[in-house]
């Protein structure tokens, strides 16, 4: 894709089946506001946990986390009662949006965190997080946003011709790949390219798996936190996947709602390397010709950062 100026952005508008970026318009931004900008599978739920622990510095927050840190994107509340709710908070927000950096308005005092991971795992993680969805739960909120079809009904019969389809096809027009989601690599890219902007940092879902305490830091430093190191360890063991696994009740996005068969599996172990019993060979030849469709340094270091 050509790189694309942040101050004409949003340059498009996503309106997927229960997103939509059209309701940022209106919303009023202050000065710090935490953009959580990671793609689906790729560490959205864990990357809002490690931001509130870091601004609130103790364990217990003010809200549930999807109430502390909502989904501004999702077609739930009408947009007006959703910058209410957001207008009524006193603390640092945290703001999680699965848009693409070309759909948002850029806030140059804001921080943004975006987390890449390789795709094969997401896509991986992905179908498990399907076999976990209660499909009834999934049709019963589509009807209440308006929507005659969900996900589920647009998804290929078997996963090997999901994951062709994943990788053949594009939801928006402007898209190769991603279908019946959006491109996971679009949207990483239009992060990629503006990742040596002072307010955005890009980070690799391998390298937080393998050392979470380096990357909390990492992550305190961008948004100007000091680190109290005598309660810093446990900040880190509550962002762990085993700890937030246990607190699955209260950190599953749509828990309340009853959308997952079984809560703590939104977490699973987010393992990487699972895609390699999975993935067909000729899948992973039509991933690599897609490869060629996207910069090259991005697609290396979105490949070859190891757990």
């Amino acid at each position: 894709m050509s790189c694309f100026n942040l101050e004409d952005a949003p340059i498009r508008r996503y309106q997927h089946l229960d997103w939509d970026s059209g309701r940022w318009t209106g919303f009023k931004p202050r000065s710090g506001d935490i953009y959580i900008c990671t793609c689906y599978k790729s560490g959205t739920t864990w990357t809002q946990m490690i931001a509130a622990l870091l601004v609130f510095q103790e364990l217990d927050f003010p809200l549930p986390l999807n109430e502390l840190s909502p989904w501004i994107d999702l077609v739930t509340d009408s947009t007006e009662e959703m910058h209410k709710r957001l207008s009524a908070q006193k603390y640092r927000r945290i703001l999680k949006t699965h848009t693409p950096l070309d759909g948002l308005k850029w806030h140059a005092d804001a921080r943004y965190l975006f987390v890449g991971r390789d795709p094969r795992d997401v896509f991986v993680s992905m179908m498990n997080h399907q076999d976990n969805t209660d499909v009834h739960v999934e049709r019963k909120l589509a009807a209440e946003m308006g929507n005659q079809i969900t996900i589920t009904d647009l998804l290929a019969d078997t996963e090997e011709e999901r994951l062709k389809d994943w990788l053949t096809r594009g939801y928006f027009e402007w898209d190769k790949d991603g279908y019946p989601y959006w491109s996971l690599l679009h949207h990483g890219e239009t992060f990629w390219q503006h990742r040596n902007q002072e307010n955005i940092l890009v980070l690799h879902y391998g390298e937080m798996k393998n050392d979470l305490n380096r990357e909390m830091r990492k992550i305190a430093a961008h948004l100007s936190i000091e680190i109290d190191e005598e309660i810093f360890p446990g900040l880190v063991e509550a962002a762990s996947f085993a700890s937030m696994k246990r607190n699955a009740d209260d950190l599953a996005p749509a828990a309340d709602a009853n959308l997952w068969k079984n809560n703590s599996e939104f977490f699973a172990n987010g393992t990487n390397g699972q895609w390699q019993d999975r993935w067909s060979k000729a899948n992973l030849q039509r991933l690599y010709a897609l490869s060629n469709e996207y910069s090259i340094d991005y697609m290396e270091w979105l490949l070859e950062k190891k757990n």
